[in-house]
């Protein structure tokens, strides 16, 4: 059904669920899991101190998937983590598409809808452009 899976990452307790969905999923399935998390470019500037932030940010994301990595090999599923700078929601698109992934999985992290009026979320933005399925843990 799923052969290829791919799960965005953010850090929240809803991506946390839709991890452990995933799992579910692709051990029923025989799924290759692929973990994305996308480091926002919405910090300004260009100077040293943005930089250093940056790669921060990215040595922690790696972190993190990496213990995700642990418990996926726990539960005997393949899976590759990947931590790329850009809009989470354009990365995550593109990469479904150009990955020629089966399903996307993520988290919502439960904004108002007011705030999602205003702003959009990722997982909107996903679900209405992501060239496959998208499923959504809350």
């Amino acid at each position: 059904m799923f052969t290829r899976i791919l799960v965005a990452i953010d850090g929240s307790e809803s991506a946390k669920k839709a991890f452990e969905e995933s799992i579910y999923l692709a051990q029923k399935c025989s799924s290759k899991l692929d973990l994305v998390h996308v480091v926002s470019c919405e910090l300004g500037g260009d100077s040293a101190t943005t930089f250093e932030l940056i790669d921060e940010l990215k040595t922690k994301a790696e972190k993190m998937l990496d213990e995700y990595k642990t418990l996926a090999a726990k539960n005997n599923v393949s899976i590759e983590i990947m931590v790329i700078q850009g809009d989470p929601a354009q990365v995550i698109i593109e990469l479904a598409k150009t990955k020629k992934h089966d399903l996307i999985i993520m988290g919502t992290r439960g904004k108002s809808a007011f705030q999602e009026l205003l702003i959009g979320s990722v997982s909107q933005k996903v679900m209405h452009h992501a060239s496959c399925p998208v499923m959504v843990i809350r």
